[in-house]
């Protein structure tokens, strides 16, 4: 999965799992305010509804945004790294008896099953279809609506008389300029009534005013992409009601329905159609008044003004820490380019081995952090490494190359000194060596080490890397680059050469990116990163 799909999952999980959270808390502080006295208007209420479904959304996009410009880089030094943070396991056997034996293939990690994008594509197909669906309901009402008789135009709503049995209720639609897109729909029992008709046709024109019919296409899109979550849904009817008593307070408090007619309006619409079927997709109106809508406009409105304000910033400060908890939650151990890049500004020692950050090396990073297999790997590494650190790190000083070249230990062996028969895990591509430093008969020999049928000194963790600290300043003298010495040492000075010579560059991570060099240094550079800070794996 590449990095933008990843943060594109993420955001989509920190949204779902703030959804609920802004529901309940938004639902819970209106109750809250009306038991203690200080209850809020149906249209302050409305804005407090709306602005915690905005808060949902935007406020894990803001996250995601703020993490992408100022990524975290921890303060972790070389030296405080692995000695202080990585806990101990039993110590490793390093006087593992010899043993000879052709090298053997290293085994590679199985790849994990693909749930993930199997998950992400299922959502995606079923979010499509869900919202495909609600749309094509949606046209085809328009389609009814167009064939309805026309009582009258206010603006550029369309006043129309609907079937028997349809429900009064608003629609807009999206459409090209200069064809009507704004309905009201009455239905034919309200005929006989002459200000319940009037009421009627000005409660739903008020659902146009407050947009409520545009808002309704952004219900339809957000409980599309989440047609899974109950908490979706559930905010989406809330806004509905909401909308309803909203409506009501407006047309009372502006003094264009007297309360007792309105009360009237909306009891004799809940016995004319008591049986009304659910409004359409994208529409909205008094399709199912309640006793709570008429007592409603017997209340005192309440007149705080900065009532929905208040509550809103107070919501924004509860969700906002909740919101990057939830972003990072979703996002998992995984680290982008930046943040890799913090890292490597941030526990960079002087004259240590660098760390050239590019796409390779955050993929190798994340195999290394987000699967089971690479952190159980990674933690038993670093907690071999402690107790034998100075036996490792001498020699590379004694030959003045940098102490970070103890990552190749741990990529090649977990800092483990074994035999080639043995199983445990290695991994380096190629094949398999013995020792700490994973050396190969041909290399050892080179490098004045004994493999014989009675000895095999690549289990002398001394000889052995004194050997590797030879070797590794060979190789750097020889290319002047620590990215290639890496790279010979895993694939050897013959296959380097050819990549370069084919490549036409001394870039590894062009090298790699063409398929010249396999992804040997990438790995020891994420290893590396690991080593200088441990902290990742907690």
């Amino acid at each position: 999965m590449s990095a933008a799909l990843r943060e594109l999952a993420s955001l989509y999980v920190a949204v779902a799992l703030l959804l609920p959270v802004a529901l309940l808390l938004a639902r819970g502080a209106l109750a809250l305010l009306a038991k203690v006295g200080a209850p809020l208007s149906a249209r302050q209420s409305l804005s407090v509804g709306r602005g915690a479904l905005l808060l949902a959304l935007v406020l894990p996009l803001l996250a995601t945004a703020a993490h992408a410009l100022a990524p975290a880089g921890p303060l972790f030094t070389f030296e405080r790294s692995v000695a202080r943070h990585a806990g101990r396991l039993p110590a490793p056997a390093w006087d593992a008896p010899a043993a000879r034996a052709s090298p053997t293939p290293r085994a590679a990690a199985p790849s994990l099953p693909p749930v993930v994008p199997l998950v992400a594509l299922a959502l995606v197909v079923g979010a499509a279809l869900f919202t495909a669906r609600a749309l094509v309901r949606h046209q085809r009402l328009l389609r009814r609506l167009e064939s309805l008789p026309r009582v009258r135009s206010v603006g550029r709503v369309r006043v129309v008389l609907g079937e028997e049995g349809m429900p009064a209720f608003s629609a807009w639609f999206p459409r090209l300029r200069g064809l009507p897109s704004a309905y009201v729909v009455v239905p034919p029992v309200l005929l006989g009534d002459a200000e319940v008709f009037r009421l009627t046709v000005l409660h739903e024109l008020q659902h146009h005013r407050q947009r409520d019919t545009h808002l309704a296409f952004a219900r339809l899109v957000l409980t599309g992409a989440f047609f899974w979550h109950p908490a979706a849904h559930l905010l989406s009817r809330w806004l509905v009601a909401l909308q309803e008593l909203a409506c009501d307070e407006a047309l009372v408090a502006s003094g264009r329905a007297q309360v007792h007619a309105y009360a009237r309006c909306l009891l004799q619409a809940a016995l004319s159609l008591p049986g009304a079927p659910p409004l359409p997709a994208g529409a909205t109106g008094m399709s199912h008044p309640t006793t709570r809508r008429i007592q409603m406009l017997f209340q005192p409105r309440p007149l705080r003004s900065h009532g929905a304000p208040a509550l809103l910033a107070a919501l924004c400060f509860i969700l906002l820490p909740l919101a990057t908890l939830a972003q990072g939650a979703a996002r998992g151990r995984t680290v982008t380019l930046a943040e890799a890049q913090a890292l490597v500004k941030s526990s960079q020692p002087e004259g240590d081995l660098p760390v050239v950050v590019d796409a390779r090396v955050v993929e190798q990073l994340n195999k290394l952090l987000s699967t089971e297999k690479g952190r159980a790997f990674m933690k038993r590494g670093l907690a071999n490494l402690a107790p034998q650190r100075e036996a490792l790190a001498g020699p590379l000083r004694a030959k003045g190359l940098p102490e970070g070249l103890l990552a190749v230990a741990l990529i090649e062996s977990a800092a483990t000194n074994m035999p080639e028969t043995d199983g445990r895990p290695s991994l380096a591509p190629g094949l398999r060596g013995a020792g700490v430093w994973m050396f190969i008969p041909d290399t050892a020999r080179r490098y004045g080490l004994e493999v014989s049928a009675t000895r095999d000194e690549r289990l002398d963790v001394t000889r052995e890397t004194q050997a590797a600290a030879a070797l590794l300043s060979d190789l750097h003298a020889r290319y002047s680059d620590w990215r290639l010495a890496l790279a010979a040492y895993n694939q050897g000075e013959k296959k380097v050469d050819q990549a370069l010579a084919a490549g036409g560059s001394r870039d590894v991570s062009a090298l790699m990116a063409g398929g010249h060099l396999n992804e040997y240094t990438a790995m020891v550079q994420a290893g590396l990163l690991i080593l200088r800070n441990p902290h990742l794996l907690d």
